[in-house]
């Protein structure tokens, strides 16, 4: 084969096979040592490898000296003209263990990268992924996000999980919006703008195991997070001041507790886990009578709802039926015109709707059985039960 054709150090060594340890570019390189060079471009690439690699080489650790990591890898892209002539030359000599070019060169960007920067090249899941595209004699450079774990009490009514664009200016800031861009402040702005400054990251996103509607305080030992901050040039801070920090700028508002890091993994753990939940709220009905509050509380422990999906949440919701359990459900104190209860339930229950019955969506509810409008005016979670974030 190399009789008849001129290859690359990095072609060549792709063809030799992967049968061994040796890395491929090396593979090729003993190859031309072996057989020699008669000067003219490689068959396959043109030279292209050996005459651009240094150019983007040096342009990625440029960029690399703004970001803090500790693992790394390289990708490659190469013109597919490139692949069609190896695999021509595979086909001809019948060369079934050959690799691929792309690997065989970005093995060689690892060793270089690794030994000229002093970190570890990761297969798997490295801090930041080095692409390095030779169509374009080009670089970029992917981040790892950054996730930080956490549990956040919302003290104060009027505050969102997520972020709301303000829909009258669209996040540009308006007068309705007191010129924030937001229709409520929200939990991920306040800790999420304070992580981003701290980790030096473009953006941010909360993820959580559930969530309370924007008039109901998170109350207890806090609703698990995790915020994953995007393409963040710092990968290390003291997360414990971090946590005194936010709570010091937003005091009163809400808190956090416990930020530690995560993964990516643990966001799906928060997303799949079905704990129970307890709600301690107040709810106006009149003329409650003793026998009542009873009758209330016996016909509710140990209750499964069926709801449908809430008419205030239909326009971003499936309309589906629910079955949700509710485990106990206590009064603590009432007069004629109101009642205040503990609620424990399964995770997805709708309490305000368990309250008002929906018109007849959610089955039994205070309003039926007690044959009369019933409303619930504060509602509080006080605590998240029966997972391991619980």
């Amino acid at each position: 084969m190399l009789d008849e054709l001129e290859l690359c150090m990095f072609c060549s060594g792709s063809l030799y096979g992967s049968s061994t340890r040796i890395p491929g570019w090396i593979r090729g390189l003993s190859l031309l040592k072996l057989f020699g060079r008669r000067g003219r471009p490689c068959y396959s690439c043109e030279n292209l490898f050996e005459d651009k690699i240094d150019q983007i080489l040096s342009k990625a650790l440029s960029m690399l000296k703004d970001y803090e990591f500790s693992t790394i890898k390289a990708g490659v892209v190469v013109p597919p003209i490139v692949i069609e002539r190896l695999d021509r030359i595979r086909s001809r000599y019948g060369l079934s263990d050959a690799e691929s070019v792309k690997l065989t060169v970005s093995r060689h960007l690892d060793e270089i990268l690794s030994s000229r920067i002093g970190v570890v090249v990761d297969e798997e899941d490295p801090d930041v992924t080095v692409i390095f595209d030779f169509n374009r004699a080009d670089v970029s450079i992917q981040v790892k996000p950054v996730y930080i774990y956490g549990r956040y009490r919302k003290l104060e009514r009027g505050i969102s999980q997520s972020r709301w664009i303000c829909p009258q200016c669209n996040g540009v800031g308006c007068e309705k919006c007191n010129w924030t861009g937001y229709k409520y402040p929200s939990v991920e702005k306040m800790v999420g703008d304070i992580l981003k400054k701290a980790f030096l990251a473009s953006e941010y996103h909360i993820h959580a195991s559930g969530r309370e509607d924007i008039d109901v305080r998170m109350l207890g030992p806090g609703r698990p997070f995790v915020m994953e901050l995007v393409d963040p040039k710092k990968r290390k801070a003291d997360l414990s001041q971090l946590e005194k920090i936010i709570n010091e700028e937003n005091m009163g508002k809400i808190e956090v507790i416990g930020l530690r890091y995560s993964n990516r993994q643990e966001i799906v753990l928060l997303k799949e886990a079905r704990s129970r939940k307890v709600y301690r709220m107040r709810v106006e009905v009149n003329n409650l009578s003793e026998t009542e509050v009873k009758m209330l509380e016996e016909r509710l422990s140990n209750c499964v709802i069926s709801q449908r999906t809430p008419t205030r949440v239909l326009r971003r919701r499936a309309d589906i039926e629910r079955r949700r359990k509710v485990f106990k459900f206590n009064i603590i104190k009432y007069d004629i015109n109101s009642f205040e209860a503990i609620v424990e339930c399964e995770g997805g229950l709708y309490i305000k709707e368990l309250v008002s019955g929906d018109n007849g969506r959610t089955r039994p509810s205070i309003s039926s059985l007690l044959g009369r409008e019933s409303t619930c005016k504060e509602l509080d979670v006080i605590d998240i039960l029966g997972d391991e974030y619980g």
